[in-house]
């Protein structure tokens, strides 16, 4: 029902002019409004639940999550058709690698040994050296990071030095160990491990592993 077509049905009931009529007609054009804008929010909705389902497709995540994702710039700039459908499945792609690190795992197609002067030893799309990496996020939150090789216990930044004792300490981080500690120098693979700052001054801290084919861990 239109603006004009409410108030023309709406003037009949009562008297127009009195208070109670002007009431009315304004009651039911705003109930009007509403309707129409909540019925145009489902079309829209739905809508782009139906493009985000396409992106989704071979993925392991829901169109509605997708959604939940993206920000009020988002819909607008897909309301002006500034984001497709290609966009969004580029974006469904990101958000699936970002549950795949923060929960420790290792996208499929990072396959390249790198280093990150943070992090330690990554997993990465190519091989480098770098002062961040999408790693950082899950160093920042405490979550663990998949590695490519193995690292030294004495390197990391988590490794409390026993003080009766130049080479044994304990992990913080509640890694297996023996009863006395760990050698500073074993070497094992940790996904708790983070380069002690000693380590991340050094310039010359980097893995050789730059080529190295990949090496599937389970």
């Amino acid at each position: 029902m239109s603006w004009r077509t409410s108030i023309e049905a709406a003037i009949p009931i009562r008297n127009p002019d009195t208070h109670d009529s002007q009431k009315s007609i304004e009651e039911v054009n705003c109930a009007d409004i509403a309707g129409s804008a909540d019925k145009h929010s489902e079309e829209e909705s739905s809508k782009l639940l139906e493009i985000l389902a396409d992106a989704c497709r071979g993925l392991a995540i829901t169109p509605t999550e997708v959604k939940a994702a993206l920000a009020p710039e988002d819909i607008e700039d897909w309301r002006k058709g500034l984001l497709k459908g290609e966009n969004f499945a580029a974006f469904a792609q990101v958000l699936v690698e970002q549950r795949q690190r923060e929960g420790g795992e290792r996208p499929d197609y990072y396959t390249f040994a790198a280093t990150c002067k943070l992090c330690g030893p990554i997993w990465l799309w190519y091989a480098a050296n770098l002062p961040g990496c999408p790693w950082c996020h899950n160093r920042g939150t405490g979550k663990p990071i998949p590695r490519p090789c193995n690292v030294c216990c004495g390197d990391c930044v988590h490794f409390n030095r026993h003080a009766t004792h130049p080479h044994f300490g304990h992990c913080a981080q509640g890694q297996p160990e023996a009863i006395v500690g760990n050698w500073d120098t074993d070497r094992r693979y940790c996904e708790r491990f983070l380069p002690s700052a000693s380590i991340v001054r050094n310039s010359a801290y980097q893995i050789q592993m730059r080529s190295r084919p990949l090496v599937t861990r389970t």
